[in-house]
């Protein structure tokens, strides 16, 4: 880290869950979530930093709160990990604070914060601690809301152990007591706008990652990148994208990359001709009007051909926008959705709406006729048992 700091984090379904109990919320991948009107709370379990007197430096906690919810955070820090004495059950036996934790009710969690902890703030965000000492930490979170809006934790971490600015001034500026001081609490502001810079420094070369970017940095990636309506695409579908750009980018205009990007779109991988390619057979000039009418009559002529239903029109044109970012510069380009059904002048291709098959034996006046081979139709989405002779 930038600051030379170490740090706890909870921001994902197993943190929460394995990291500390939760009374009245509901926890899930986005975080602690208070959905309606009441209270709830949720303890962490001892975070141990394995050094005796650390000194515990910040605290930052990303939240979504409703004008009428109030968050409290409450610390308490020890080196020791046993319950303290008001709350210690007589005897002789050491009585860890987690197990006290574990089986006390949300009121008695709630009121050993209240009685032995260390710090508090109401609706935190970004918190430098001071007099937090200790080995061990432990903090609880207090929900409480009165409207409807659900009020949500999204993560939370915790810096250890501190680093301050004042540390690197001569002596003359530090004095007896330079933890506590003005001048280090001013300064402190500075260092964690500096720190927050260098944080995001360190993290460029994830976030221009299309794999592991951030989904609000993923539509600023793509810009970057000069990606038309990428509002259309859906982030699975824009991060293989985006992780193809620059390749794609070199191919783009031909054939090759009008497929492959209609293919990263959909899934599907599409039949692409261009119309000189059935203009060079012999059965054009038998059937020239017909053939024109499908592929069209100029040799600019680009036809994408794709399996499967057409869809809603909404569907149909945003894969148009897609596919015309990548046409080639100047071409006439058309967009078929393949008929499930076989019809006399219309596109049909073995692979994608038909296959070849056999048919039966039949009898036809009296004799018998072997099996032969026939063009049988099946569904663009893949192949079927059911099949008809035509």
């Amino acid at each position: 880290m930038a600051s030379g700091t170490k740090h706890f984090l909870y921001n994902r379904l197993e943190d929460w869950q394995r990291g500390g109990l939760a009374a009245g919320l509901t926890v899930g991948d986005e975080g602690l979530t208070l959905p309606g009107e009441g209270t709830g709370s949720y303890v962490s379990l001892a975070l141990d930093t394995l050094e005796t007197e650390t000194v515990w430096h910040r605290l930052r906690l990303v939240s979504d709160l409703p004008g009428n919810a109030r968050l409290r955070l409450y610390l308490y820090c020890s080196d020791s990990c046993e319950t303290p004495a008001p709350f210690r059950e007589e005897g002789p036996r050491e009585q860890p604070l987690d197990r006290w934790l574990a089986a006390a009710s949300p009121g008695e969690r709630q009121r050993f914060f209240e009685t032995c902890g260390e710090a508090a703030a109401e609706d935190p965000a970004d918190l430098t601690l001071y007099g937090c000492r200790g080995r061990y930490l432990w903090f609880c979170l207090a929900f409480a809301n009165y409207g409807r809006e659900a009020l949500r934790v999204e993560s939370i971490r915790l810096e250890f152990p501190r680093v301050a600015f004042i540390d690197y001034l001569p002596q003359v500026y530090r004095g007896a007591d330079s933890v506590n001081s003005f001048l280090a609490r001013f300064l402190s502001v500075f260092q964690s706008v500096y720190v927050d810079l260098e944080d995001d420094i360190d993290q460029m070369p994830v976030r221009c990652d299309p794999a592991v970017a951030p989904p609000e940095f993923l539509q600023w990636l793509a810009e970057c990148l000069a990606v038309a309506d990428r509002h259309l695409w859906s982030e699975e579908r824009l991060r293989a994208f985006l992780k193809s750009a620059a390749r794609l980018y070199r191919i783009k205009g031909t054939r090759e990359a009008l497929k492959q990007v209609v293919q990263l779109y959909t899934g599907q991988t599409p039949l692409i001709i261009e119309q000189f390619e059935p203009a060079a057979c012999q059965i054009w000039r038998r059937d020239a009007a017909a053939l024109k009418r499908l592929y069209g009559a100029s040799r600019h002529t680009v036809t994408v051909l794709m399996p499967g239903a057409r869809g809603d029109p909404d569907a149909y044109a945003k894969l148009w926008k897609v596919i015309q970012a990548f046409q080639p510069v100047d071409a006439i380009c058309n967009l078929v959705f393949m008929n499930d059904e076989m019809i006399l002048g219309q596109h049909c291709y073995l692979g994608m709406n038909a296959r070849i098959g056999r048919s039966r034996g039949l009898v036809l006046d009296g004799t018998a006729v072997s099996s032969a081979p026939y063009l049988a139709e099946y569904r663009t989405g893949g192949t079927t048992d059911e099949q008809s002779a035509v």
